[in-house]
């Protein structure tokens, strides 16, 4: 298991890295954080998604197809009073 001063080292190179390769003014550190964390969840957001695929396969294996995601977006946006675009 990784220490907090390793993750602390491995985020400083990826940030370094995530700098050189764009326009530094276009980028916050908020950004490169929740990069970060997405490219590196923690066991637990891991074990929860692991959980929920296998929740998903197991509705599909009995019969649930779920809904049109047409019908699920046209329901969000008059929910949230959006335009189509």
């Amino acid at each position: 298991m990784a220490t907090a001063e390793d993750d602390l080292e491995q985020f400083n190179q990826f940030v370094r890295e995530r700098l050189g390769s764009t326009d530094r003014a276009h980028v916050s550190l908020v950004e490169l954080m929740e990069e970060w964390q997405l490219q590196h969840p923690m066991d637990i957001q891991q074990a929860e998604n692991v959980a929920a695929v296998q929740a998903a396969i197991e509705d599909f294996k009995n019969g649930d197809r779920g809904r049109p995601a047409g019908e699920v977006t046209r329901e969000l946006r008059e929910s949230l009073r959006t335009s189509k675009e």
